[in-house]
């Protein structure tokens, strides 16, 4: 699903990155109370200290979600997101999200108490103003850490396929039980006796189409620090839509990842413990199998390669995830034949958080669970997951990354000179399995019961539910992950946020969304549907999709009104699709992104559902649910919730 992008880097001074010499726009640091706790045992709060509103700069869920666009479509939306503005500011009306105990079908009379206009702009403006005063950390002198010898995990053999994982890391992925382990399990306890002992923090790095956010946790998953990273200004428009920044995207990347890290306090970076990465789903590079440079432009998230459909579709079952032309085995295989049929001994295929994370250990052949599901790894088959049979025998299955992990297990201690000087830990950092973007951002909703919902609202729409059976269908957009031992079945659709983007400037939002009357019975009973049908997936081009928004009211707020309704249609049926399918029925929805600041579209989006409580995530952001792994990984524990 496509994040929404960062503001215009016009806004921003330039720093240059050490890692490439591109010009970036420096990160923010936002620093809650809870760091000036660090270095002392913490209460096991396993809520966010002192945290405030924070403007984000890299992007939300991207999990399945292609922007859909035509060669004709000159000004694709996300394109027009990576100037103007990420999710946030996308779909965002109000900077407040509601608590989680807060049910968005209260009466819109409720809401609009306090202004939304104020609120909106007090969202906008926490992007601009400088950030407030730092307390020192307290200081704490690292003793002598020598360089360590470049470590090499646990190998297996390339036509494994799969990691042979010992018993007590699958019993802390949740293979041995197939269930997320509940909040009060005596099993995580036991597990977490040791957390309150130590200061030991744990670092989480999202990776989005606009920019890159690092999120910092204590031992009790409080939010310790956060800063933020965009990357240079797009001057291509690119194969899928959302352009191609100055030296290219791995290179913005690169960039961005050495710039958050160095914006950490030292003594932040001397404590982190661990590690993880998520990223957009579906983007691959091809890299050089010795090196891990990239060999070939990354292919982005939404690039379709309909040239590969053919093949792809003769060897996948029906049904099968890859079977869409922005998988990514239809791009590996596209790559494939352009080369000439060959090269496989000389590349390797790696995800976009696989990559990130490759520059901290140096390992090649790593990825999750998460992010090879759109290769064709299959998270059902045998006790941990493996590839099918079918692609064991393609001609390129060599370059499929060999060791395939569960999200929240361990992969590689750091090992590349660069990471081991900004992380510093005399204790040694490891890096941990992480996942894609939109799994992050529902780790950091910390949904564990079935029927828990999570919709990342941004620029797309994407959808993840906790499910007791497992549920795919190409066809309808519809696949399941595995995470801890449960099902997420979820999907995407492209009709998001950038339809209000496209229509209105923030403060027509804001005034426009003041105007609407959720209470008025005859404006409400004639608000037209512009996607009536419409499921998950990508069928609709940009063009298809803003065409479809007709007729238009004579009232600007009439006109927003039924955008909103539109898209809250299609989650609302894509939702009720996946129960019809056997998933579990969704009971409630928190919403991460942009749409989760507007209550009245809460409100809509609830009565859609008929009466569903929607709600805004306490924790939004995506590089929080990244951190949240990197602490299971590194305390061995079976689920992701910290225990309260």
């Amino acid at each position: 699903s496509a994040r929404a992008s960062s503001s215009s880097s016009s806004s921003v001074s330039s720093v240059k990155s050490k890692a490439s010499g591109e010009s970036f726009a420096p990160p923010r640091v936002r620093r809650t109370a809870a760091a000036a706790r660090v270095g002392r045992p913490l209460a096991r709060t396993g809520a966010l200290a002192g945290t405030t509103s924070s403007s984000s700069t890299s992007s939300s869920t991207s999990d399945s979600g292609t922007m859909s666009t035509s060669p004709g479509d000159a000004a694709a939306p996300t394109a027009a997101a990576a100037r103007d503005g990420r999710e946030g500011r996308v779909a965002g009306i109000s900077s407040s999200s509601s608590s989680p105990e807060s049910s968005s079908s209260s009466s819109p009379s409720s809401t609009t108490k306090a202004s939304a206009a104020a609120l909106f702009l007090a969202a906008a403006a926490d992007a601009r103003d400088p950030l407030p005063p730092r307390a020192p950390l307290p200081a704490r002198p690292p003793p002598a850490r020598p360089t360590p010898a470049r470590p090499t995990p646990a190998r297996v053999p390339r036509d494994a396929c799969v990691l042979k994982i010992s018993r007590k890391a699958s019993a802390a992925e949740g293979c041995s039980d197939g269930a997320i382990v509940p909040r009060s399990s005596s099993r995580r306890v036991a597990s977490s006796s040791s957390a309150a002992a130590d200061d030991a923090l744990f670092l989480g790095l999202d990776f989005g189409t606009s920019g890159a956010r690092a999120t910092v946790v204590d031992n009790a998953g409080a939010v310790v620090t956060e800063t933020t990273a965009r990357y240079p200004p797009i001057v291509d428009g690119g194969k899928g839509g959302d352009g191609v920044p100055e030296g290219g995207w791995a290179e913005a990347w690169r960039g961005a990842l050495w710039s958050l890290l160095d914006r950490l306090d030292a003594d932040v970076r001397a404590r982190v413990a661990a590690v993880a990465v998520d990223g957009t789903s579906g983007t691959v590079l091809i890299v050089d199998r010795e090196s891990g440079e990239p060999a070939y432009p990354p292919m982005l998230y939404n690039e379709k390669r309909g040239d590969a459909m053919d093949f792809v579709c003769s060897v996948a079952p029906d049904g099968h995830t890859v079977r869409s032309a922005t998988s990514a085995l239809c791009k590996l295989h596209s790559w494939w034949v352009s080369n000439g049929e060959r090269g496989e001994g000389d590349f390797a295929l790696l995800h976009h958080a696989d990559w990130i994370a490759h520059l901290l250990h140096g390992v090649a052949g790593e990825t999750d669970h998460n992010n090879a599901l759109k290769l064709g790894f299959d998270p059902g088959l045998g006790p941990c997951g493996d590839y099918p049979a079918w692609m064991k025998s393609l001609p390129y299955a060599s370059m499929l990354p060999g060791n395939v992990r569960a999200p929240g297990t361990k992969v590689s201690p750091i090992a590349t000179a660069r990471a081991r000087k900004v992380l510093t830990n005399p204790s040694g950092c490891v890096v941990v399995a992480g996942t894609t973007d939109s799994i992050a951002a529902f780790v950091a909703a910390r949904c564990t019961t079935p029927g828990d919902a999570v919709t990342s609202l941004g620029s797309s729409l994407a959808l993840k539910l906790v499910s007791t059976r497992r549920v795919d269908d190409s066809a309808k957009g519809v696949y399941s992950h595995r995470l801890c031992g449960s099902w997420l079945v979820g999907g995407s659709s492209n009709l998001g946020g950038w339809l209000l983007r496209s229509n209105f400037s923030d403060d027509e939002l804001v005034a426009l969304t003041d105007k609407i009357d959720l209470e008025d019975a005859e404006k409400e009973s004639a608000v037209p549907d512009y996607y009536p049908g419409v499921l998950m997936g990508f069928g609709m081009t940009v063009k298809e999709a803003t065409d479809a928004l007709s007729p238009r009211p004579d009232a600007d707020e009439d006109f927003l009104r039924a955008i909103l309704g539109s898209v809250a249609g299609v989650e609302a049926r894509s939702y009720g699709e996946m129960a019809s399918m056997g998933a579990s029925k969704v009971a409630r929805v928190f919403t991460a992104g942009g749409g989760a600041k507007n209550p009245k579209w809460s409100t809509i989006r609830s009565r859609a559902m008929g009466g569903i409580p929607v709600t805004a995530s306490e924790f939004a952001e995506a590089s929080y649910g990244s951190a949240l792994l990197a602490r299971m990984g590194h305390y061995d524990l079976p689920t992701y919730v910290p225990e309260e």
